[in-house]
C-alpha cells in the first residue's frame, strides 16, 4: 500500500515537473516570462479595484466572498486595471445550476453608437461557467454572439462541480488562451482574429440575466482571484 501510495505521488509530481518545464520551454520560445509575483485581485475584505457596469448592486461582500444575484439582465463587476498577457486563477461556486456565469478577459468596456459616441458595452472573450455537464471553460465571444472555441470543440463536460467551491485557471498569451478548471484542461484555442481586436482589456465577473426572475435570485460566488502579468522579453 506505501509502495503504492508512493508510486502514485512519485507520478503526480513527476507530472507536474515535466508541465512546468514544458510551459517554461513555451514561453522561452515565445519570448514571454512571468511576473514575480503574483497580484491578489479579491482579498476578500473589500471590492478596492473593482467597478461595477451601468449602476448595478448585483455583486456584493458576503463573508468573505464576492456574491452576483441574477436580475433580469446580464451584470458585469470589472476590475480598473486592464489586462494583456497573464495567467488568472480564482474560485467560483454555482449556487443555481439554472444560472449561466462567466469570466471576462481583455474585455472592452465601450461602443461606439450611431453617431460615432461611445456607449457603455461590455464585450470580448469570456469563460464560460454554467451547469455541470455543459460548456464551462470554453471560450464565448461576449457581446459578438459567437464562440471563440471553435464548434467541433464545444465538447459538453461535468468538471464543474455544481453547488460546490471550483477552481478556475485562465492563461492568456497572445493570440492564444488556454483554460482549465479543477485542475483539468478544458480549452486551448489560437484565435489571431479575435486577438487583433481584444489584445488587452477588464477582467470581469459576470451574472447571466434571468428573464422574469422570481422572488428568489439565483446567485454564484467568486474568491481567491489572483493574477500575473505575462511580460514580452522581444
Amino acid at each position: 500500500m506505501l509502495f503504492d501510495l508512493f508510486c502514485r505521488s512519485d507520478r503526480a509530481t513527476t507530472q507536474r515537473y515535466f508541465s512546468t518545464i514544458a510551459l517554461t520551454a513555451i514561453f522561452f520560445c515565445c519570448g514571454s516570462t512571468f511576473a514575480d509575483v503574483w497580484t491578489t485581485l479579491f482579498d476578500g475584505k473589500s471590492l478596492d479595484g473593482w467597478k461595477p457596469t451601468r449602476d448595478n448592486t448585483q455583486f456584493t461582500l458576503s463573508d468573505g466572498v464576492i456574491v452576483g444575484s441574477s436580475s433580469g439582465q446580464t451584470q458585469f463587476l470589472h476590475t480598473i486595471e486592464k489586462y494583456g498577457d497573464f495567467e488568472l486563477e480564482l474560485e467560483v461556486k454555482l449556487h443555481d445550476t439554472d444560472l449561466n456565469s462567466g469570466i471576462q478577459i481583455r474585455t472592452g468596456l465601450t461602443r461606439k453608437n450611431a453617431k460615432g459616441q461611445p456607449r457603455e458595452s461590455i464585450h470580448g472573450p469570456q469563460v464560460d461557467i454554467g451547469k455541470s455537464p455543459g460548456r464551462s471553460g470554453h471560450i464565448f465571444n461576449q457581446g459578438n454572439g459567437a464562440w471563440i472555441t471553435p464548434k467541433e470543440d464545444w465538447t459538453r463536460n461535468e468538471l464543474m462541480v455544481n453547488g460546490e467551491w471550483n477552481k478556475l485557471r485562465v492563461l492568456a498569451v497572445g493570440p492564444r488562451i488556454q483554460t482549465w478548471i479543477n485542475g483539468k484542461q478544458v480549452a486551448d484555442v489560437t484565435d489571431d482574429e479575435a486577438f487583433a481586436k481584444y489584445p488587452s482589456g477588464v477582467i470581469a465577473l459576470q451574472v447571466h440575466g434571468v428573464k422574469k426572475t422570481p422572488e428568489k435570485a439565483r446567485h454564484v460566488s467568486f474568491r481567491s482571484i489572483r493574477v500575473r502579468k505575462i511580460e514580452s522579453t522581444k
